[in-house]
């Protein structure tokens, strides 16, 4: 079973529909699959033109600006009108790349070697990122 391949097939060309920043994490929700989602509970940034655009990082923070960046709306703005064209996860970290068009990228980025760094499910399938960079493969029946 192939990961990338089965997590592409039920996110290609969906959207970005909400984000959530939680207590302890971030909830990212693709289009309208109930049981699709992201939820990373380590840190994460958006990469536009080649840059970091945005990170989890800087949410709350002013940077000289007037108010502070609300970490909810800049994601939504940057990945919103852009479909999903594949999901990219590395092996040795367990980091993974959501790619979507217009060669922006959200990177979801693995640090520990004893948490779980995120969580993402489609229908029937989910996928962990365990400490240490390998990955907990289930098939869901509740249809998460």
């Amino acid at each position: 079973m192939d990961v990338e391949e089965t997590l592409t097939t039920h996110l290609a060309g969906r959207h970005l529909a909400a984000v959530t920043r939680r207590e302890y994490d971030w909830k990212f929700s693709f289009g309208d699959i109930a049981a699709s989602g992201l939820s990373a509970e380590c840190p994460w940034r958006i990469i536009v033109g080649n840059r970091i655009a945005f990170s989890s990082s800087d949410d709350g923070h002013r940077f000289g600006l007037a108010a502070p960046l609300d970490g909810e709306k800049v994601a939504r703005d940057l990945l919103g009108s852009r479909p999903i064209e594949r999901i990219s996860i590395r092996s040795d970290t367990g980091d993974m790349s959501l790619l979507f068009a217009d060669h922006v990228v959200l990177e979801v980025l693995n640090m520990s070697s004893g948490y779980e760094g995120w969580e993402i499910g489609v229908p029937g399938y989910y996928v962990v990122a365990t400490g240490g960079g390998e990955l907990a493969i289930f098939a869901d029946k509740q249809g998460r």
